[in-house]
């Protein structure tokens, strides 16, 4: 199909005036199974076709999109593509990629993820539904104050990527994942609090719904009864979702179109140390475990892992071929296609700070008493520029090493840099959130805001 639809693609430019072309398509088959009350409460199903055309000419680049696969709709399509390129600024450093072999500053050796599972075609609908029942039951099941699922479901996706460009550079990738969640409410006279539990898998049979309903108990029953905590500065661990939320914050810095408009709080710090020498951060795109795991970037460049904080120093920020030719460092695989309707983009993939060697107990012994922070809340409204943050959390106060209760109601401030400098330890229990992945990290001080 490709083939074809490119060959109507590259006949549209040549009557249009010329250029260089590149089709993306994708297919994606999306299954979602939601229970509640006991039973299936929806399910819903779709099937896409999208299409992305990107087209250059004169230094100039146009983007366009469609979800048909006809003549006239690709005719639409570069139509569209070649009006956004004619419109745009010219930039000499537009063009499609001319070398996707490793080896650009801060690669790693490319690698094709294993991220489709041929089994996926022969799990039953009946078989999906019923895992996310049980999610529901066993969740319920943990324990006589879990008192209701809002939500408990099982989301398999299943999706083709094909590419191809005039320079005959072309490409294909399938994956397969599986997505379950609970979000669960635990009662305790009359305090409610909930809680949250997931996990991701390349095939079902990898997914168990015991250890996601006990995680989403956990969470839910651990903060009943929580208490204020004092303001001061007190020693904290950050526990692996609090520290990929942080992370987040400072993924945009390492993108070169930030660095190069100066919204990056680590612009002109190649070289410096930004962390923590205990901090390695590095985006692994090689990963099947994280949901951003790619064969190859949003430009058919082949994917790899790119080392961006080495010992905690700033090794590298990640490009496409674009930005890769306008700061001169070349293209480290990293445009990403965020949605059909949306222009590719420099973004990461996998982005992940390496696990250390130290437990939770181990980190709490270290630090003797302090608090383990368990949620940001809000934690977005970050300056994505300074680093600065004022936002509430909650957790779990430790003294001697030892859990002594939960804490909520009080504010942490700080710097993300600055928190991540801080850091005395890195725990041994990395996890994905999805396409950013963290270890626990412990912290010699936090700025709180309480009583």
């Amino acid at each position: 199909m490709p083939d074809r639809l490119f060959s109507l693609v590259e006949r549209d430019v040549s009557r249009l005036g010329g250029g260089e072309a590149e089709l993306w398509v994708r297919h994606a088959r999306v299954r979602r199974y939601e229970a509640r009350d006991g039973g299936i409460d929806a399910i819903s199903f779709s099937d896409t076709l999208s299409l992305g055309v990107r087209v250059f000419r004169d230094g100039r680049m146009g983007f366009s999109f469609g979800f048909g696969q006809g003549e006239d709709d690709i005719r639409r399509t570069v139509e569209a593509a070649i009006f956004c390129a004619d419109a745009s600024d010219r930039d000499d450093a537009h063009g499609l990629p001319e070398d996707g072999r490793p080896g650009s500053p801060g690669s790693g050796e490319a690698g094709e993820p294993p991220l489709f599972d041929p089994a996926c075609e022969r799990v039953g609908e009946k078989e999906k539904a019923d895992f996310a029942r049980e999610l529901e039951i066993r969740t319920l099941a943990l324990d006589p104050r879990m008192k209701r699922v809002r939500a408990a479901s099982l989301t398999e996706t299943v999706a083709e990527v094909r590419f191809r460009n005039s320079r005959g550079r072309e490409g294909t990738q399938r994956e397969s994942g599986y997505f379950a969640s609970v979000d669960s409410v635990a009662e305790e006279g009359a305090e409610g609090q909930t809680g949250y539990g997931f996990g991701f898998a390349r095939r079902l049979s990898d997914l168990r719904p015991d250890t996601i309903a006990q995680e989403s108990g956990r969470r839910a029953l651990r903060m009943l009864n929580g208490r204020p905590l004092s303001t001061g500065r007190v020693a904290a661990i950050l526990e692996n979702e609090a520290a990929a939320d942080l992370l987040e914050v400072l993924a945009p810095s390492f993108l070169a179109p930030q660095v190069a408009k100066g919204k990056s709080m680590l612009a002109g710090k190649i070289g410096q140390p930004v962390a923590s020498s205990l901090v390695e951060v590095v985006d692994d795109p090689l990963d099947p475990e994280g949901t951003g795991a790619a064969v190859f970037d949003g430009e058919g460049v082949p994917s790899r892992r790119n080392v961006l904080v080495k010992s905690g120093t700033l090794a590298s920020y990640l490009s496409d071929t674009f930005w890769g030719k306008k700061l001169g460092t070349g293209t480290t695989a990293s445009l990403r296609r965020p949605g059909p309707k949306l222009p590719p983009a420099v973004g990461t993939a996998g982005l992940r700070v390496a696990a250390g060697g130290r437990t939770l107990e181990q980190m709490r012994a270290d630090l003797g008493s302090g608090v383990t922070l368990v949620e940001f809340l809000g934690i977005h409204t970050a300056d994505p520029v300074s680093g600065d943050f004022s936002v509430g959390a909650s957790g779990i106060r430790f003294e001697g090493g030892e859990e002594r209760g939960p804490v909520r109601g009080f504010a942490v401030s700080g710097n993300v840099l600055s928190l991540l400098r801080d850091v005395v330890a890195v725990g041994d229990d990395f996890r994905w959130f999805g396409g950013t992945g963290c270890p626990s990290l412990a912290v010699s001080g936090v700025e709180i805001g309480g009583v």
